[in-house]
C-alpha cells in the first residue's frame, strides 16, 4: 500500500505539479511581454493538460496493474 501511494506521488502529482507550474510561467512571461496577445497562453495550456492526462492515465493504468 505504501508502495503504491509513493507511485502515485512520484509518478502523478509531482509531474503534473511541474507541467501546470511551468505553464503559469510561462503564461505570466506572456502577460508581461505580450500583452495584447496573452489568449495565446492558452495553446501551451492545451498541450500542457492533454500530455499529463495522457500520461496520468498511463502511469494510473500500471500502478492499478501492480497492486
Amino acid at each position: 500500500m505504501v508502495k503504491r501511494k509513493m507511485n502515485i506521488i512520484f509518478n502523478i502529482l509531482i509531474p503534473t505539479a511541474v507541467g501546470f507550474t511551468t505553464f503559469f510561467l510561462i503564461y505570466y512571461l506572456y502577460q508581461k511581454m505580450f500583452f495584447e496577445y496573452r489568449w495565446l497562453a492558452v495553446i501551451p495550456l492545451a498541450i500542457v493538460t492533454g500530455y499529463i492526462i495522457v500520461e496520468n492515465r498511463r502511469e494510473w493504468k500500471m500502478i492499478k496493474q501492480q497492486g
